[in-house]
């Protein structure tokens, strides 16, 4: 005997259905990653127009300035030009997942046959 015809169908889970508390999670997590971008994109704003920018490091932190040390300046900035860029890749890469979650998956159907007898 064929198998379709003894199969038992199975019953099948409900569809799933995003809570409250993970979708406003997810709002939190996407503002905090852009203030932290707008922030950091601010603080290179103005230490390139001040010509003075502060090191971001845990303990003492250092001032450079584009006139007194360059170099150090220069490095610095584009240091913290690093990390926003790799703040700018998470958010995008962020956004790229949620959408592909959020997205339906369509199931090709198969072509009907006539059934033979």
């Amino acid at each position: 005997m064929n198998q379709r015809k003894t199969r038992v169908p199975l019953p099948h889970p409900p569809p799933y259905r995003p809570s409250r508390v993970t979708y406003w999670l997810t709002v939190l997590a996407a503002l905090l990653i852009t203030l932290a971008i707008g922030l950091s994109i601010w603080m290179l704003v103005d230490s390139w127009i001040t010509g003075s920018i502060t090191t971001n490091n845990r303990g003492p932190r250092s001032t450079y300035t584009l006139a007194l040390q360059p170099r150090q300046f220069w490095f610095e900035f584009v240091w913290q030009s690093v990390g926003t860029v790799f703040l700018l890749a998470v958010g995008v890469f962020g956004v790229w997942i949620y959408r592909k979650v959020q997205e339906p998956v369509h199931t090709p159907k198969s072509k009907r046959r006539a059934k033979k007898t």
